[in-house]
């Protein structure tokens, strides 16, 4: 009999793999980093925000899109519905790649010199090809993400990131001597091997284990189809828009606003160092909880059609409760010891630039539990079918990160533009909630239980910052920090932040449960 896939087991598979591409993340950033420097690392950051713009345009919206109908289609009875479905987005996406990536390739050089860069026209002809490979791996994701089949998804994240460390660091190491300009492009040619490599592995498992046949459906089901897609896709990607548009003005601004008080080169390494060591960390929890919003989307549609609304809930508040619970510690890390951290990871940074990155970190720490609800609270309003609720809400969200973002960096500094993230993430984070109660009904257990999460992280935040205090070495600091995340993630089983059903659900779940039951006796599943 086949197991019946859960939703935090799904979450759990992404996570994992997540976190295996964070780890080959890291072997290739932080030698990178010490590679290519601060200043560098600003050229490498110019050409991303752009980048991310793009893919939110080519193919952003896609993956939950089809996840969303291939699981309505499945949870109706017309599966094979959702084959003709990808095949058809298949075909139109790689031609919209195909079309997306010439044009980077002519206006790169364009682009480069508007952001005061113009090193950066190497990288943008190095990533280009990559937007065509991931047009087509967008639809195969939501494909299986549909199917409630995450391994695929999995898989996807682990080739991406052996692509990047393998070839982006050879040919950065190679081309290095050349100067650092051809450095970048070696590094961001990685990118686009990475996702060539992606695209085929998934076409072989559509192919020979899904044993689907290469057949597009006749004309007017594909405009049928199609006219679904754009329905679902375009609310999402407007909203998924939003806030790559708004780093992409911070590749514009940040730079030469800072420039009007400073040397460019000490104003493009103060960005480099906001852009890479800092918000690599901050991004790697929310990245993790990522995955519970890839899991969920699928989930609460197929609820949704079949008019569940018990399971809806459910699946609301698993979803939630285990975001913030994977937010909280990196929060209370982040807070507790910035320097030691970055000073262990990144040792070719100086001591001030170590102390400027620590100011961003502490700060950015902040942003963590904000963001990873906000992201995943947009993705339960699309599964739920609600795809133009999120777009208001990250609207006022992103209007404030760029305007008090402009402003602040008169005042502050580069920290301007993380207290102005900070405000946009609260402010998302608020209205979505928001707009999830209102669909689902209040739910305080959520809430109650969250705050749980929160109020255990000082398990792990005072421990860590006595290990600063005391003057640890960084690395002495991460290791107290991992013991005491053991511990974090071990109260949370052993007390009743997750019902045993969820605990069941994840690997070990009969063990995790079997703990559960020993603290909670009283306590029903």
């Amino acid at each position: 009999m086949k197991k019946k896939r859960t939703l935090l087991g799904g979450a759990g598979i992404i996570m994992l793999a997540t976190l295996g591409a964070k780890v080959l993340g890291a072997l290739y950033r932080i030698p990178l980093t010490n590679m290519l420097g601060a200043e560098g690392m600003g050229v490498y950051q110019s050409v991303y925000p752009v980048y991310a713009l793009i893919l939110s345009v080519s193919g952003g919206a896609v993956p939950m899109a089809i996840s969303v109908l291939v699981a309505s289609y499945t949870a109706t009875g017309d599966p094979r519905k959702g084959v003709r479905l990808t095949l058809g987005a298949l075909a139109a996406m790689l031609t919209t790649g195909a079309l997306l990536t010439a044009a980077l390739m002519l206006s790169g050089g364009f682009v480069a010199r508007l952001q005061g860069a113009p090193e950066a026209a190497f990288g943008y002809l190095a990533i280009a090809p990559s937007i065509f490979f991931v047009s087509g791996i967008a639809v195969l994701k939501g494909y299986f993400q549909g199917k409630n089949n995450m391994y695929p998804t999995a898989l996807s994240q682990i080739t991406e990131s052996l692509g990047k460390l393998i070839f982006g660091l050879l040919l950065a190491w190679l081309l290095i001597p050349k100067g650092v300009e051809l450095a970048v492009a070696g590094a961001l040619a990685g990118v686009s091997v990475g996702e060539g490599a992606t695209f085929a592995v998934l076409c072989v498992r559509l192919i020979v284990k899904e044993k689907t046949e290469l057949k597009l459906p006749p004309l007017n089901e594909a405009k049928r189809l199609y006219r679904e897609i754009i329905a679902i896709s375009l609310p999402i990607g407007l909203g998924g828009m939003i806030f790559p548009l708004a780093q992409f003005l911070d590749s514009f601004t940040v730079v030469n606003i800072l420039s009007l008080s400073m040397a460019k080169e000490l104003a493009t390494a103060e960005y480099g160092l906001l852009s890479a060591p800092v918000n690599t960390l901050i991004n790697l929890p929310v990245s993790l909880a990522l995955g519970v919003g890839i899991a969920v989307a699928p989930h609460l549609a197929g609820s949704r059609v079949v008019r569940d609304i018990d399971s809806i809930r459910l699946k609301l508040s698993t979803s939630l409760k285990a975001a913030v619970a994977l937010g909280v510690p990196f929060t209370a890390v982040f807070l507790a010891a910035p320097a030691e951290i970055l000073g262990a990871i990144y040792p070719s940074l100086s001591a001030g630039e170590i102390a400027t990155a620590a100011g961003l970190l502490r700060i950015g720490a902040l942003n963590v539990v904000f963001l990873t609800v906000m992201q995943i609270s947009v993705s339960v309003l699309q599964g739920l079918g609600c795809t133009s609720m999120p777009i208001k809400n990250l609207l006022v969200a992103g209007a404030v990160k760029v305007i008090a973002g402009i402003a602040l960096l008169f005042v502050t500094g580069i920290e301007g533009v993380m207290w102005a993230n900070l405000a946009s993430y609260v402010i998302g984070a608020a209205l979505n909630m928001a707009s999830v109660f209102n669909l689902t009904g209040k739910n305080a257990l959520i809430l109650q239980k969250g705050g749980v999460s929160c109020a255990l992280g000082a398990i792990i935040l005072v421990p860590t910052a006595l290990a600063s205090a005391f003057g640890l070495n960084g690395w002495a600091v991460l290791g107290l920090a991992a013991v005491s995340g053991i511990i974090y993630l071990a109260a949370l089983v052993a007390l009743p932040v997750f019902t045993r059903k969820e605990l069941a659900s994840l690997p070990m779940g009969a063990k995790l449960v079997k703990i559960n039951a020993k603290f909670n006796t009283h306590r029903g599943g």
